[in-house]
């Protein structure tokens, strides 16, 4: 059997000793470190989280700024192009309404002309007329009197 003497108690004695020293020397720093270690790998899992999230909002944010740009663009272009057309369909119809005038213009000035030629040409034909009348009639009686 076992028989519990001095040394016995002196040894488990020094057992309890023993842990109290490693517990206060060893454990008890392995064990700060290692919480430690916890409280780090926690905070940083938090912020990497937390970065984690920041980044998602901003790519929302960057896709909804890119869609927002895109419809301003199409919508400035779709204004632009029809203030170009709408400036060249005035252009155009300005430059019809030139050439309308210019011909009109051109019309009336030949009128003008042709008149002045029928005019002139109804006077030269008539004194050539009354000429040649005069000069018919002036060689009858020319005739008639010899």
């Amino acid at each position: 059997m076992i028989e519990f003497n001095a040394t016995f108690l002196v040894a488990m004695l020094s057992f309890v000793v023993f842990i109290m020293i490693m517990n206060a020397i060893f454990y008890r720093p392995i064990l700060n470190i290692m919480r430690k270690r916890d409280e780090y790998i926690n905070s940083n899992y938090d912020e990497a989280k937390e970065f984690s999230e920041q980044a998602e909002k901003l790519d929302i944010k960057k896709a909804e700024t890119i869609q927002q740009t895109q419809n301003e663009c199409r919508t400035e272009i779709k204004n632009v192009v029809e203030n170009a057309q709408g400036l060249a369909s005035k252009n155009v119809q300005d430059a019809r309404t030139e050439v309308k005038n210019e011909i009109q213009l051109k019309k009336d000035s030949l009128v003008r002309e042709s008149e002045a030629l029928e005019g002139v040409l109804k006077s030269s034909v008539v004194t050539d007329l009354a000429s040649s009348i005069t000069s018919k009639f002036m060689s009858k009686d020319l005739a008639v009197n010899k």
